[in-house]
């Protein structure tokens, strides 16, 4: 244990200077620091997040280089940037929520779908955004989360969050569907047969286990 002599307290860890007078510390013996180290997500994916974000500049850079030497061809340079953007709007959801799959995988879906109706709209509304791109999306997470439950052996409470994202994902087309915001059916029906078959999957192999939970939860 190390001794501070303008302050008169004993310091453990391997401090080199006391925290209270930044003096020198006297005595050879080291312990392990109080408080445990706390691992932060961006620094486990340190290494990952600077080779994307010098791959990012180095995409920006050179298209906006080209874009300026080539004005006639419009603004497409914006778009390259707008897509980068996205790309990262993606990869800081999944970092954040990344303890919790079920939740990731809606957080994701949820910036996919806000990104791709916000460019749809820039680029003067041509409806892919709804025909084709959020319902694949949807369809693409909903096989995802049954994967993912089978090989990682979810919890039975995630089943349930998992049961409700299924549905909504289901409900989406349909409302599209209902409300004739469609040019283009079979994406929508492709992700609601999915969200059925998904379902369905769950409640005949799930339902002892789905029915004790939601028991316990209404206290029944």
């Amino acid at each position: 244990m190390k001794y501070c002599n303008n302050c008169n307290v004993d310091i453990v860890g391997k401090r080199k200077l006391c925290p209270l007078c930044q003096g020198r510390l006297t005595g050879d013996k080291v312990q392990d620091e109080v408080f445990p180290r706390i691992s932060f997500a961006y620094k486990e994916h340190s290494t990952f997040l600077k080779i994307t974000l010098l791959i990012s500049i180095i995409i920006a850079s050179i298209s906006l280089a080209v874009n300026i030497l080539l004005p006639q061809r419009g603004a497409w340079s914006l778009f390259i940037l707008g897509g980068l953007g996205s790309v990262w709007a993606s990869i800081l959801t999944a970092i954040n929520k990344r303890k919790n799959i079920p939740k990731n995988i809606v957080y994701q879906v949820m910036t996919i779908s806000a990104i791709v109706l916000i460019w749809d709209i820039l680029m003067g509304w041509k409806g892919w955004s709804i025909n084709y791109v959020i319902p694949f999306v949807c369809a693409f997470a909903m096989i995802s989360m049954a994967t993912i439950s089978k090989i990682r052996k979810l919890h039975i409470e995630d089943y349930i969050l998992y049961v409700i994202i299924d549905g909504l994902f289901g409900i989406v087309p349909i409302i599209f569907i209902i409300f004739g915001f469609l040019d283009v059916l079979y994406p929508s029906l492709i992700c609601i047969v999915t969200s059925v078959i998904s379902l369905s999957t769950i409640i005949i192999f799930e339902d002892k286990r789905l029915i004790a939970e939601i028991k316990r939860r209404l206290h029944l």
